[in-house]
């Protein structure tokens, strides 16, 4: 199966907040991918793009989002997130505020 695309377009330092920069990134999720199971140290914001992406953080009810819906990444395990699509890719933009040198998002350990 072909793997989800993380493009960062852009990092910016952001003002009043020293150590601290903005990350904006293009993520593809191909048709019938499926990245669950991971976790963001930080919130994000983001905007889907095309397609269709079904979400959901620790214990909360799946949620669907589709092309022009914004949607928060919280700081937490993300525990559903994959294309809703088994034949069309998704795509969307979506920006974390973060500790310069720190990850936006961590996969577990493979043993």
């Amino acid at each position: 199966m072909p793997e989800v695309t993380r493009e960062l377009l852009q990092t910016t330092p952001i003002d009043g907040l020293p150590g601290w920069e903005m990350r904006l990134f293009l993520i593809t999720y191909p048709p019938g991918a499926d990245a669950s199971n991971h976790s963001h140290p930080v919130p994000g914001v983001g905007m889907v793009l095309e397609g269709a992406i079904i979400s959901a953080f620790d214990d909360d009810p799946e949620e669907t989002f589709t092309a022009g819906q914004s949607f928060s990444d919280r700081a937490s395990h993300h525990r559903v997130s994959r294309n809703a699509s088994q034949t069309e890719p998704i795509k969307f933009l979506i920006a974390y505020a973060v500790r310069q040198g720190e990850p936006n998002t961590t996969w577990p350990s493979a043993k």
